[in-house]
């Protein structure tokens, strides 16, 4: 296509740029940047300091590749992924990842970024020239800002990287040791859990609470016990063979004082239309089914929705089912 065409003649142009190649014409502060980047990858490679390794960042902004000397002099470079940083997933589209494996680079699963190792054999300038097209046609990079520093960091076989809370994350760094993930792989963050309405919560949880309020019933000569836990209000039941019923309860403020921000006089009011009685009989609010009149799946959905409607439960944490035989 023209437009590729166009780009990539852009990319071509920033190089010849960056690398003040003859009849690119530039001088200035492109230049600056290669020598500087130059001048890092020799600092690494000259200074031996004992039990550390060294290390040489390029970067602009979060947009960055990081050096490291091996033992053997070659040179493992990362260039920064979107695991660790996903604002970079608004940078890293497919073209410009295809253009990171076009580089030689690939993904390393470790962290997420994309790694390349330089043999110790690799001219100097050929390094330079590969980082400065890296940063150009991987991330667009804007060199009147790239930033050029040397470290060396303790050798470990998994050294601190910053947090993918921190600049640059996924960077090898001691800087931060506080926040840094410390570790020789790193797993995003699960996703918050969905949203789940009545309808789901009876969709997900209706079949076994159905079940367990059947338990009761079929067993109501002996003593059962069901509780439907969320973490923010309970409803729970057993059996009373004394009286060939279901006796449940709603948790009320009465044994747990916080829910008193909870229970508002609406949600209060979801409570008296499925029948539950005010406490003082009981501390919580509290109903009973007889078992001659008793409908498991329709009570089942109705403790869903009051789980939902009276204690704003949406299916996070999952919800916690005990019975006598877990006590």
């Amino acid at each position: 296509m023209r437009t590729r065409d166009v780009r990539e003649t852009g990319y071509a142009v920033i190089l010849l740029m960056l690398l003040g190649w003859p009849g690119s014409g530039v001088a200035g502060p492109p230049q600056t940047a290669e020598s500087r980047i130059e001048a890092a990858l020799t600092n690494i490679m000259t200074l031996e300091r004992p039990g550390k390794d060294a290390y040489a960042t390029v970067w602009d902004g979060n947009k960055y590749v990081q050096c490291q000397r091996m033992p053997d002099h070659a040179l493992r470079c990362e260039a920064a992924g979107a695991r660790m940083q996903p604002s970079l997933s608004h940078v890293l589209d497919p073209e410009r990842v295809a253009r990171l494996l076009a580089l030689g680079w690939h993904l390393d699963p470790s962290f997420g970024n994309y790694v390349q190792t330089f043999a110790a054999d690799q001219r100097g300038n050929l390094i330079v020239r590969a980082i400065v097209q890296t940063l150009a046609e991987g991330y667009d990079a804007d060199f009147t800002k790239l930033e050029v520093l040397t470290d060396w960091i303790a050798s470990e076989r998994c050294p601190p990287r910053h947090g993918p809370t921190q600049s640059r994350a996924g960077m090898i760094s001691d800087s931060m040791a506080s926040t840094a993930v410390h570790a020789c792989s790193y797993e995003a963050a699960a996703p918050p859990p969905p949203v789940l309405s009545a309808r789901d919560l009876i969709d997900t949880y209706g079949t076994r609470v159905t079940g367990e309020l059947q338990r009761l019933k079929v067993n109501i000569a002996r003593w059962n016990f069901v509780a439907l836990g969320t973490g923010a209000g309970y409803i729970q039941c057993e059996s009373d063979k004394a009286i060939n019923a279901i006796s449940c309860e709603a948790q009320s403020a009465d044994s747990r004082p916080e829910l008193a921000r909870i229970l508002t006089p609406e949600r209060i009011a979801h409570l008296h239309a499925a029948g539950f009685n005010d406490p003082g009989r009981a501390q919580n609010y509290w109903k009973i089914y007889p078992v001659d009149e008793f409908n498991e799946a329709a009570i089942a959905n109705k403790f869903l929705t009051i789980l939902h409607d009276v204690y704003g439960y949406t299916g996070s944490p999952k919800l916690e089912i005990v019975t006598e035989n877990d006590d």
